[in-house]
């Protein structure tokens, strides 16, 4: 395993030091191709979201904060895994959003289509839903309905300030819903521990999900 290659796919720019240390940590690999959907772009060449569509945030090589639409990164994602299909055994995306396109010759590990796979075997149909920011709390809702569970989403930025877990907390109170889902790629570890203390329902992290079903594909590679 340690000679695997794996093509790492972020939704922005490369390099991401920050997510290479954390994947090569966690999944005990030596190489990775890491490539982003908007490299070969400038900021100008990116347009606006379209408003039925659904906003990712990102961030440019110089660490500028930017939201692309999904449909306008998902042609760059494909070109992207094209171009390292040969020479990986695998693909991670590390991106939340919904790429229902996207193709490969190796196996494809997208985090929205494990996480439903799991959240569905595991008969869980009712979901609280965390995503990180406003724009996205409407698509959000679609795409987990779309998917054939019920959903109630809350953004990180109505906290106010709060801490996270005690906002949580107090906001999912008695909930019914069978699980808690973080709806992006990038929960920190602790924070997903010390919110799972907090309340009765599992907790589930997307990124977390994906790199679990990579590891488990590797060792049948």
């Amino acid at each position: 395993m340690s000679d695997t290659v794996v093509g790492i796919h972020t939704i922005g720019q490369t390099p991401r030091p920050d997510l290479m240390e954390g994947l090569t940590g966690l999944l005990g690999l030596s190489r990775f191709e890491m490539r982003g959907a908007l490299d070969d772009l400038t900021r100008d060449q990116v347009p606006a979201c379209d408003p039925d569509g659904y906003p990712l945030e990102t961030r440019l090589r110089d660490g500028t904060p930017i939201v692309a639409d999904a449909a306008f990164l998902e042609p760059h994602l494909q070109d992207a895994i094209a171009d390292l299909d040969s020479r990986v055994s695998a693909h991670l995306v590390l991106c939340a959003g919904t790429f229902p396109s996207l193709t490969a010759r190796k196996p494809l590990i997208q985090p929205v289509e494990v996480a439903v796979a799991e959240l569905s075997g595991r008969g869980l149909g009712s979901l609280e839903v965390m995503v990180p920011f406003t724009a996205q709390a409407a698509p959000a809702a679609r795409k987990w309905e779309a998917a054939g569970f019920s959903c109630r989403i809350h953004v990180f930025g109505e906290s106010g300030g709060r801490p996270l877990t005690r906002w949580l907390a107090d906001r999912l109170g008695k909930t019914s819903a069978d699980a808690l889902v973080f709806d992006y790629v990038g929960s920190p570890a602790e924070i997903l521990e010390s919110v799972g203390a907090e309340i009765e329902i599992p907790v589930f992290a997307l990124g977390r999900l994906a790199i679990d079903a990579l590891e488990r594909t590797l060792q049948t590679l």
